[in-house]
């Protein structure tokens, strides 16, 4: 899968078949499931996804979501339609991508990070040609679009320091670094895009100005900190915590009192949480060697 691409429109580069037998084959759910209601536990909906799935972009207008997905040997994205849980086409990507995010205007954000070295891939999301590389002062982690649909963050970060590059996916100039708590495993910008929150490993959530860098305030979230996602309405935050294990769990925060309000269901074997555009659900990813999952659960 070299550079092949991906929507309906660009239908005579896209491996849509591939994409497709590939979660057939990889998931576990099946395609498209809807589990029966009456528990607030169990998800709504199970969509099938590759094994080995290690993180997805934010859910798209037209329905779709790109998962990352691989191993140390091959990596590639996989556009899912999250109606039917069916593949729209993949592309083939660098070893080295972390983590994956998409603008409104259609420009793939893959975060790159090796031992060492670190970047911010943009690729066009039609095509699946790399448009242009931006280079970090760290490996990457972890790479989000902020609510205005064009501005990327990128975590970056090695033993010693961590930190968030702003990036402005139009024309790939960075404009601004902001300093993060150095275990940072995830990032959310506020709506306003005048602050982040950064969740460290131990459920910790510390909300960091963009200029200037200073922690505005520090609030728990519960141990086993994963991954973090914010409502569109900037008022509430879901925390994915204990990810690998059976007692999995999504925090839900409100800002306001920078509490935890609930707590919500998460499968075992989590990697990421990300929140429909409208609010009203919550996508978890599930990846394993063996297999992968998008659940779908009430938020």
């Amino acid at each position: 899968m070299d550079g092949s691409g991906t929507r309906a429109h660009a239908r005579s580069i896209v491996i849509g078949a591939l994409a497709a037998a590939a979660l057939t084959a990889c998931a576990s759910g099946g395609s498209g499931q809807q589990v029966p209601q009456g528990s607030p536990d169990k998800p709504q909906q199970v969509l099938p996804a590759p094994k080995g799935m290690l993180a997805a972009a934010q859910p798209q207008p037209n329905g779709t979501m790109w998962a990352l997905a691989g191993d140390a040997a091959s990596k590639g994205l996989f556009d899912i339609s999250l109606a039917s849980g069916k593949g729209v086409g993949s592309i083939s990507v660098s070893n080295a991508a972390q983590s994956v995010t998409e603008s409104l205007a259609g420009v793939v954000g893959l975060a790159l990070g090796t031992g060492r070295t670190g970047a911010l891939e943009m690729l066009n999301g039609s095509t699946g040609k790399v448009i242009r590389t931006v280079p970090l002062g760290a490996p990457a982690r972890d790479v989000v679009v902020a609510s205005d649909g064009t501005t990327f963050y990128v975590l970056d970060g090695n033993a010693k320091s961590a930190s968030v590059t702003v990036v402005n996916s139009r024309n790939g100039d960075q404009e601004g670094t902001v300093p993060v708590p150095l275990n940072t495993v995830s990032i959310a910008p506020d709506t306003q895009g005048s602050s982040l929150y950064a969740l460290q490993p131990d459920g910790t959530v510390s909300q960091v100005t963009v200029v200037g860098g200073k922690i505005m305030t520090s609030f728990p979230t519960g141990p086993g900190g994963r991954s973090l996602a914010l409502s569109p309405d900037g008022t509430s935050l879901y925390a994915l915590k204990d990810a690998s294990t059976s007692t999995a769990n999504v925090a839900e925060v409100n800002l306001a009192t920078e509490s935890v309000q609930r707590t919500l269901p998460a499968p075992a074997s989590s990697l990421q949480v990300l929140v429909s555009a409208d609010g009203t659900q919550l996508y978890q990813l599930v990846g394993t060697p063996a297999y992968g999952n998008i659940q779908v659960f009430s938020s």
